[in-house]
């Protein structure tokens, strides 16, 4: 199924982006993740005076992209929208996630992601220590959308898929945009504060007020000999060396051959 969206992408590259586009690569993206079905209600291409250019909708379980705020970004507009296009699918497989209640660290971060909608629906994990209300959860998780730890993995995800897609190109210049796209989701929400590298997914729990489940994680994590890979996917502590260095060699860039300019669209 890669196969037909990598032919659909160099079908329609360098054209003008359409809804035949947007549409085909969406069926088919669809068709690869059929599980995803039972939470995506619609899919919409929208524009006019939208600010955001995707979003789903958990309570409708409906996907929307913005075709022309996508226009207005200068990067490939086909391979964008395939990005945003999985983006989007992968919020619909956290919703998932968030249902099969399971306590591995993915579900878990996907959880606090969203708590929101888990006091809406009584998917509580655990007893509210914290006495968290729905409508103080909305506010603060989009105030602290950076440090997200579900906003973080969907655009992780998103990337490493374009990085897949295009991997066959070996030097492209889509390939290295690309990489150093997910090199910036990798390392979203990551602060050095001059000691050491404060964590997003920490960040987030304090600022949405989840410090049970704060303290409950560092335990976790204390206890647990996570890899580097889980660490940086899920927005755990890392060394200033894997900081600075090894998140370079995953995504497969050197400094030498690069410079980071600004931050990336995609946040």
């Amino acid at each position: 199924m890669s196969k037909e969206i990598y032919k659909l992408y160099k079908e329609y590259n360098n054209k003008p982006l359409d809804n035949n586009f947007i549409n085909k690569a969406f069926e088919l993206m669809l068709d690869q993740e059929q599980e995803l079905i039972p939470y995506i209600n619609d899919f919409r291409i929208t524009g006019e005076y939208a600010r955001y250019l995707g979003a789903y909708l958990p309570e409708d379980r409906i996907i929307k992209i913005n075709k022309e705020l996508i226009e207005k970004q200068n990067i490939n507009h086909q391979l964008f929208t395939l990005h945003i296009i999985k983006h989007e699918l992968e919020h619909a497989r956290n919703l998932k996630t968030l249902y099969e209640g399971k306590n591995d660290i993915e579900s878990l971060i996907i959880y606090y992601s969203l708590r929101s909608y888990a006091i809406e629906h009584n998917l509580e994990r655990f007893p509210n220590l914290d006495h968290l209300y729905k409508d103080f959860l909305e506010i603060e998780t989009k105030m602290n959308y950076k440090t997200d730890p579900g906003e973080r993995l969907t655009d992780i995800k998103a990337c490493k898929y374009i990085v897949n897609l295009l991997k066959n190109q070996r030097n492209s210049e889509d390939l290295l945009i690309s990489r150093i796209m997910l090199y910036y989701a990798y390392t979203r929400g990551y602060k050095d504060n001059r000691y050491y590298i404060d964590p997003p997914t920490y960040e987030f729990l304090l600022k949405t007020g989840q410090f049970h489940d704060h303290y409950l994680l560092k335990n976790r994590i204390n206890k647990n000999d996570y890899s580097f890979n889980t660490r940086i996917t899920y927005g755990l502590p890392i060394t200033n060396e894997e900081y600075n260095k090894e998140v370079l060699h995953k995504v497969k860039l050197y400094k030498k051959n690069w410079i980071i300019k600004e931050r990336s669209p995609y946040e």
